[in-house]
């Protein structure tokens, strides 16, 4: 008895899968971790660069309300959801130079703001974007000058 319980003790041959029992879900956590901050980082350019289109596309066409704006945004972000889309604006602030004529064409700035709410796939990236909830709403905004 004393004999197999001292060879119990000293035999190895399960160290290896205690080990990787051990090891296993930390290399998991931070594997999944970094694929949600990939897609985090991926939303945020994707949001700004849909942005930076919306604000391009508002100053070629002077006559888009932000519906008709809301609806470009979302065939510009392709692998995000639309529907997830939470504000699309694109205010005109025109000069204050009286230098303008009323009947001409003055310069101003369009300014496109897109947000989108954008939820974590783990725990624990979701933690760290938002403590409460797990979601995080992307903001971006673009400014260019247009002529109306």
């Amino acid at each position: 008895m004393i004999a197999s319980l001292r060879r119990l003790l000293t035999e190895d041959t399960g160290a290896t899968l205690v080990e990787f029992a051990l090891v296993s879900p930390v290399v998991f956590l931070v594997l999944i971790a970094s694929l949600d901050f990939a897609r985090a980082l991926n939303a945020y350019v994707t949001i700004t660069s849909a942005s930076r289109e919306a604000a391009h596309y508002a100053v070629l066409h002077p006559a888009a309300d932000d519906a008709a704006i809301r609806s470009f945004v979302s065939t510009r972000i392709v692998p995000l959801d639309p529907a997830a889309l939470v504000t699309v604006t694109a205010p005109y602030t025109p000069s204050t130079d009286d230098r303008w004529d009323a009947a001409a064409l003055s310069p101003g700035i369009v300014t496109v703001t897109v947000s989108y709410r954008w939820d974590a796939a783990t725990w624990v990236v979701g933690q760290f974007f938002s403590a409460v909830s797990g979601s995080r709403t992307f903001a971006a905004s673009s400014a260019m000058e247009a002529m109306r």
